[in-house]
């Protein structure tokens, strides 16, 4: 298809050219035709488009302005550039609206045989318009990627959009294959991807390096945006895990960080696994589907009213609310969270079990929030409940569990309890505790505890025998029972 004036004047960042006087037509402009003096203008062909290159050395008289208009008009000419003018006298203005012939002036200083040159290209179409729209495209991201505006990547994409002619826009939503050359990378995530109204080879050729350019500002968007947050993040995870002694060390840190410790907290902790091997991934994965994850959290809850801060403890990921007392944070916090695994689940490549905590005021109470919502969220995962909130219960067993677990002396003991079972494997360690666990909720009665096992009671007899020789206990001994069942139900709520 020819292409036009109007098409012309639409490539402004291109050409930088701009109506001085005329209509804007869509005369299909069949050539391209350069002038250096007014005898030019007799040897052009009909339908050219006339690029007067003689006003780029020295001013041209009015009146030889008036011929050139009455000559093109007379040729039947698509249009008339005039290089080097960036108005027109009010007698040529009147012509040209008379003869209905638009005349084109540049907005730049551009050279004028770098002008005509593009303009040829544009006209003639081919590989090298493809490559100059392409390199159009990607100066202009370049230059609006330097100018400072309330939405930078929203000025990029329209500046792209108007070299190339055709819609750009950022897909935010949906899970991003990093193969993909418009894919926008955070970090080595794929987190969104440019998509364009027009898919020939000009755009093929620009969107990787306008993608490339848009991951560069969203990176350091986020770097600016986040940055005080994983801060106070890595403070967060040192005060869950500490021993107490070191709790004023780090409320004097929280302090320096604005971080109010002294206000009330609600923990979330949420347990990341692939969906596509949820009885465990290789490091790698896992790693990589908690730093989406946390990228994710971050930018959701960023916009959400409240104080958040995110943070990665091992292989999972703890989310902190903080607010004043008596504000509705336990509900906020389950709704935000709530929303945030839903989405994550959406996505198809991951699951998500989330535990809650209670509502708990300064550092201690951080830490028992804490405590509280990992022991749910693994009370969670021993019961398939994946893709779910579990909230810890206000009173009972999780709520001591959970204190238990908060202290580094009580997990240590209760780890060491159950050490000569984790020495045997870590798959027969779990098949004794669960033997344990069950024997001790049937009040040791091996018949029930082989029902509520789906076993034989001549098998959970033998499995008893192998279970108290490992650990040298006895198990008529009430003090030895009562710690062998607290150490089996934290090892099984904290699974």
């Amino acid at each position: 298809m020819p292409q036009t004036v109007a098409g012309l004047l639409r490539h402004h960042l291109r050409f930088g050219l701009r109506l001085l006087a005329g209509p804007t037509t869509e005369t299909p402009i069949r050539h391209v035709a350069a002038a250096d003096t007014l005898a030019d203008l007799g040897q052009v062909l009909p339908e050219s488009l006339i690029v007067v290159l003689g006003a780029t050395t020295e001013p041209i008289p009015h009146y030889e302005i008036d011929v050139a208009i009455r000559q093109a008009t007379t040729r039947d000419a698509a249009g008339l550039v005039f290089a080097g003018l960036r108005s027109l006298p009010l007698t040529a203005v009147r012509l040209a609206e008379r003869a209905h012939l638009p005349v084109l002036g540049p907005d730049t200083g551009r050279q004028a045989g770098e002008l005509l040159l593009d303009i040829d290209r544009f006209v003639r179409g081919g590989a090298s318009d493809t490559l100059a729209r392409a390199t159009s495209a990607i100066r202009a991201v370049l230059r609006a990627a330097d100018l400072d505006g309330p939405d930078p990547v929203r000025s990029l994409l329209d500046a792209a959009a108007e070299a190339l002619g055709c819609r750009v826009a950022l897909e935010e939503t949906g899970p991003v294959d990093q193969a993909d050359p418009g894919a926008v990378i955070v970090g080595r995530h794929p987190v969104a991807r440019l998509v364009t109204g027009l898919d020939d080879e000009a755009t093929q050729v620009a969107i990787p390096a306008i993608a490339a350019v848009v991951s560069r500002m969203r990176q350091r968007e986020l770097n600016h945006r986040f940055a005080p947050a994983l801060t106070r993040a890595g403070l967060i995870v040192q005060m869950v895990l500490c021993d107490r002694a070191q709790l004023p060390q780090l409320v004097e840190q929280a302090f320096q960080l604005d971080f109010e410790v002294e206000q009330t907290h609600v923990v979330a902790w949420l347990r990341i696994e692939d969906a596509a091997a949820p009885d465990g991934a290789s490091l790698a994965r896992s790693r990589q589907l908690l730093e989406e994850a946390e990228l994710s959290a971050l930018q959701i809850l960023h916009s959400r009213p409240g104080t958040w801060h995110v943070a990665r403890l091992g292989g999972d990921l703890v989310i902190v609310g903080t607010g004043q007392s008596g504000t509705p944070l336990h509900r906020q916090m389950r709704s935000e969270v709530g929303r945030l695994i839903d989405i994550l689940c959406g996505r198809g490549d991951m699951l998500v079990t989330g535990g809650l905590g209670t509502p708990q005021a300064g550092p201690d109470g951080l830490r028992h929030s804490a405590a509280e919502a990992r022991v749910a969220a693994g009370s969670g995962g021993a019961h398939e409940r994946r893709g779910t909130l579990v909230e810890t219960d206000a009173t009972g067993l999780r709520r001591v569990l959970a204190d238990l677990y908060s202290s580094p002396l009580s997990r240590s003991l209760l780890t060491e309890i159950l050490a000569p079972l984790d020495a045997l494997g870590t798959a027969r360690a779990q098949v004794g505790v669960t033997t344990l666990a069950a024997y001790f909720d049937a009040q040791g009665s091996p018949t029930r505890a082989a029902e509520a096992l789906h076993l034989h009671p001549n098998a959970v007899a033998y499995r008893l025998r192998w279970v108290t020789e490992a650990l040298g206990v006895d198990l008529a001994d009430p003090d030895t029972r009562f710690a062998l069942q607290m150490a089996c139900r934290m090892r099984l709520f904290n699974r």
